[in-house]
């Protein structure tokens, strides 16, 4: 696909469709990193034109129906804060100045969703180049994600999304010796990442709820703990590749709720215990010369504290490992935000199901439709 850096954008008019869906309460921004993520496009940009329209989605309001709950103000605010110029939000394609701007919320407008082609016109028709750079949204059919793309004159990914593709492409196709980690609750939401990943990685650890339908399939005892019985012959499946790297010690309670726990190896799990944390021990330092580490989702119910220690034993070893380490998912992310202290990730995706889309094998809209451009 074209890239940013390869297209002539001086004195251009450029539509730039990014990711500035960030929680807000009250009017007040409670994270920016997608904000912060987006801001290098921005600025690359502006560098070579000020004729440029910032586009983004906020939630999910409904469609043809302004919602000040749903109002891009607190980002424009931020942006003119960042970027100290004001900047006009807009509410229509037809107001679009030759100057900077934001336009009002994208699920504003009828159609976006359903890739309406008088919308995706409208858009396309707008500008002189429409730039792609939000990933997050790239596995979305949608006008402003999709075809917008393919009815503008000149289309390209932005820096992030390039980055994105870049370092996602990095673990998947180009190493030759990847490790990668998959936590969660459900083996059936993770099936076909862990089945992909089955076939780029060398190993596939797997922690959470997900190791639980594993264990069981392995024919352990879990317990209380919660499983996926419908998932266990296509679990017993998975381990019959003899990639899939799973605990030998696991921290069990009687319950979430409960004020201590106890570590046990995996074949002495009593009957009334609940698994839900896992002990890493050597799984990680046994496999070897690792060259990137692709990671998903915690090992443990993290966000209680007595059961984050898997995770936090994860965090801390991908800090210290030489290996390429690239994380993404909104659980993990937060885990990261929480327990990490160092920072040293080569890479963090700010996407979610984009990302899962991804490691999933799937063909995304809008890595396709730059594709064709």
């Amino acid at each position: 696909m074209k890239h940013l850096a390869e297209e002539n954008i001086a004195e251009k008019k450029i539509g730039l469709r990014v990711d500035l869906n960030v929680p807000i309460k009250n009017g007040e921004i409670l994270n920016d990193e997608r904000l912060s993520a987006a801001l290098p496009t921005i600025q690359f940009i502006l560098e070579r034109t000020n004729k440029l329209c910032i586009i983004s989605h906020l939630g999910r309001p409904e469609e043809g129906k302004f919602d000040k709950n749903y109002s891009l103000d607190p980002i424009k605010k931020w942006l003119e804060d960042k970027l100290e110029v004001s900047i006009p939000l807009i509410k229509n394609f037809t107001e679009v100045p030759d100057s900077l701007s934001i336009m009002e919320n994208i699920r504003f407008f009828k159609g976006e969703k359903s890739n309406d082609q008088e919308l995706t016109s409208i858009i396309s028709e707008s500008f002189d180049v429409y730039v792609m750079d939000a990933f997050a949204t790239a596995h979305r059919s949608s006008s402003s994600t999709y075809g917008a793309i393919i009815k503008s004159k000149k289309a390209c990914s932005g820096l992030l999304f390039s980055k994105e593709i870049k370092n996602l492409d990095a673990a998947l196709v180009s190493s030759k010796n990847a490790l990668s980690v998959v936590g969660g609750s459900k083996v059936s939401t993770k099936l076909k990442v862990i089945q992909n990943l089955l076939t780029r990685s060398s190993k596939v650890l797997v922690g959470g709820g997900i190791a639980n339908t594993f264990l069981k399939a392995a024919g352990k005892n879990i317990g209380s703990s919660l499983v996926e019985d419908d998932m266990l012959s296509v679990s017993q499946k998975l381990l019959a590749t003899n990639k899939i790297i799973l605990p030998t010690h696991v921290y069990v309670a009687d319950s979430p709720e409960a004020n201590s726990a106890q570590l046990v190896s995996v074949d002495n799990v009593a009957a009334d215990k609940m698994i839900l944390d896992i002990e890493l021990s050597n799984e990680i330092s046994s496999i070897g010369n690792i060259d990137y580490v692709l990671w998903n989702g915690p090992l443990g119910v993290f966000e209680i504290d007595l059961f984050s220690n898997g995770t936090q034993q994860l965090i801390s070893c991908l800090e210290e490992t030489s290996a390429k380490v690239i994380a993404g998912g909104g659980e993990t992310i937060f885990a990261i935000s929480k327990f990490s202290h160092k920072n040293k990730f080569h890479y963090v995706s700010t996407a979610g199901g984009a990302f899962l889309e991804y490691l999933s094998g799937h063909k995304l809209p809008s890595v396709e439709a730059l594709r064709l451009k």
